[in-house]
């Protein structure tokens, strides 16, 4: 399973933004930290003992680090061929860093969750939710539930894909999501990527419209899905 990451409302650029201002690329592949190699799962050596349990928490400034460690990590697997090394080493090094997950957890808006197992080690997966009306005016005008959360972030690390840890992550989040008030949750994902459209499918997320992002100098599309969270 190649996971997952939601893609928020703007473009993956330099400038200093709050988390639902750049995307994430999600295609059935995988990719190098530097673009090298996407296409070899197997290049990541098993570290997570087979079975160990994974529990899921909201995280706070004491998980930063560890954070900042899985992201570098599982953003790049998520993003095209096309995108250049020295964008996505930028993005790393200044969106993605323990100071940029310090300022979202201080956010008021944001909720991240993360997902960890009994190894002690960094977390094995995380989520961010942004409870805003979307900025996008497509996104703006396909859904259908308001008030509203963006889930703007889903990544699980590699070496748990297919284990289970995506579907208890999702569980977690859609409790958090509601537990925000909204009326309804909602995404973007990549129309290539149809193993993230399957599993968003299977949790509630229906498609609802389509919106546009800038990628380096590259316009792509991506589907907007929207599930209930509760009824008035």
């Amino acid at each position: 399973m190649v996971f997952l990451p939601c893609r928020c409302s703007s473009s993956v650029t330099g400038a200093p933004t709050r988390p639902h201002q750049h995307y994430y690329r999600c295609l059935d592949r995988w990719a190098g930290p530097t673009g090298a190699d996407r296409s070899r799962p197997d290049r990541f050596a098993r570290r997570y003992p087979a079975g160990v349990p994974v529990t899921v928490r909201r995280a706070s400034e004491a998980d930063v680090e560890g954070l900042s460690r899985l992201a570098a990590l599982t953003f790049p697997l998520a993003c095209t061929p096309q995108t250049p090394a020295d964008l996505l080493a930028a993005h790393i090094a200044t969106r993605l860093d323990p100071a940029s997950f310090r300022r979202h957890l201080g956010d008021p808006a944001c909720t991240v969750l993360l997902a960890e197992d009994e190894t002690g080690a960094d977390p094995v997966g995380y989520t961010m939710l942004l409870l805003e009306e979307p900025s996008d005016p497509d996104v703006a005008r396909a859904i259908r539930h308001r008030p509203t959360v963006e889930l703007v972030r889903c990544y699980v690390h590699p070496e748990h894909h297919g284990s289970g840890t995506a579907g208890l992550l999702m569980e977690h989040t859609l409790a958090a999501a509601a537990g925000t008030g909204a009326r309804g949750a909602w995404l973007g994902v990549s129309e290539e990527n149809a193993r993230a459209n399957a599993f968003y499918a299977r949790h509630g997320f229906e498609p609802v419209g389509r919106k546009r992002f800038l990628i380096g100098d590259a316009w792509e599309d991506d589907v907007v899905r929207e599930r209930v969270l509760r009824t008035p």
